[in-house]
């Protein structure tokens, strides 16, 4: 009877000995992970140990590492500007038809557009690095889908509060943001003409000043996506429709125009002009990603949508349709979005504004080639 407990006891002490030992091996890698000299340490440790990365994601990205940057033109956009290296900044901007037309939109390098709830409302990020637009609004608040996408590519969010899930992960000190809330050193004001909340505004300048007094960063970290020129227009084609077919007031369209190499954008079938100067809002390269769009946890109604991992892309430029795929880091909130063609060869998009949408896989999404 002695033996028996007494081998019962060894056992259990052995058992409590390496349960011990591997939940300290656990923290010590999960130190390693926060102090490796680089990312790709980190994010070899990270997949084989914890197994956590999207399965079968190409070995060649990695998190983007903060290097000096160094370029002519936007890493955004492809856009000579004079400070193609200055730190981006978006805005959290509404969708809402109340709204339109929108101020901002047509001096953005670069867009992002996803559903805010699960029934489809959408809201954008407009993204100004060579852009200096004089008008920006309405703002409003953020979600923290939204922050994730910015902070891939090293920007700063400038919103009107937010959802809890967003709010508190700028709280800790996660992300560097502009809140209207706080208002800092005067960067948001409110136009008298238009209903709250609908009626939260803010220009570049305002937003630099802010940036500046505020301490933060001013040079990007991002070292920007690869461009090109347009292609000759005997190389482009007659024209065609896309269309995203989002709800009511919130389905987009866009007309290809084979003179411009430009995609002109229709919020509900109307035509997007820009309130503050006019211009046609017509990017260059439209990109969808397909991402699912589920409740988040918690109260509030608030949605998630999966753009961390990977998914099918495609993309629209020159008039043409690329299949790809895109990838996101799942634990590196600082990686950007990399896409990807069928060959796995990174996209190369045309030099100009790049609107990049999120749609759900069950949301129609069709081309009509003229």
């Amino acid at each position: 009877m002695f033996d028996r407990i007494k081998s019962f006891a060894l056992a259990h002490t052995a058992w409590t000995v390496t349960g011990v030992f591997l939940f300290l091996l656990a923290i010590l890698l999960g130190v390693y992970m926060y102090l490796a000299p680089n990312n790709s340490v980190r994010r070899y440790v990270s997949e084989a140990f914890y197994g956590q990365l999207p399965s079968g994601q190409p070995r060649d990205v990695s998190p983007t590492k903060p290097t000096a940057i160094n370029r002519e033109t936007s890493g955004l956009s492809g856009m000579p500007c004079v400070h193609p290296n200055r730190r981006s900044i978006g805005v959290m901007l509404a969708g809402d038809p109340i709204n339109r037309p929108m101020s901002g939109f047509s001096q953005a390098d670069m867009v992002f557009e996803l559903p805010v709830l699960v029934s489809d409302v959408t809201r954008l990020t407009a993204v100004y690095q060579c852009g200096e637009p004089a008008d920006v609004g309405s703002v409003r608040s953020v979600r923290h889908d939204y922050l994730f996408l910015l902070a891939g590519i090293d920007g700063i969010m400038a919103h009107w509060g937010g959802s809890y899930h967003a709010l508190n992960r700028i709280a800790v000190g996660e992300f560097q943001t502009l809140n209207a809330l706080t208002n800092p050193h005067n960067a948001f004001f409110r136009k008298s003409h238009l209903p709250a909340p609908y009626n939260g505004f803010t220009t570049y300048e305002r937003l630099w000043n802010a940036l500046e007094k505020l301490g933060y960063r001013t040079t990007t970290n991002f070292p920007g996506y690869d461009f090109k020129d347009d292609i000759a227009v005997e190389g482009r084609t007659a024209g065609g429709t896309l269309s995203i077919g989002w709800p009511g007031a919130f389905r987009v369209s866009y007309e290809y125009n084979k003179e411009t190499n430009r995609y002109d954008r229709y919020w509900a079938g109307v035509k997007q002009v820009d309130a503050a100067d006019k211009q046609v809002v017509a990017p260059s390269s439209v990109v969808i990603m397909r991402a699912t769009n589920t409740f988040a946890d918690g109260e509030g109604g608030y949605n998630e949508m999966a753009i961390e991992g990977r998914g099918e892309a495609t993309i629209y430029q020159d008039g043409k349709v690329i299949v790809g795929t895109w990838v996101k880091n799942e634990l590196e909130k600082k990686d950007p979005v990399h896409f990807f063609n069928d060959k796995g060869e990174p996209i190369v998009f045309t030099r100009g504004q790049v609107w990049i949408m999120a749609v759900e896989p069950e949301v129609s999404v069709t081309w009509q080639q003229k």
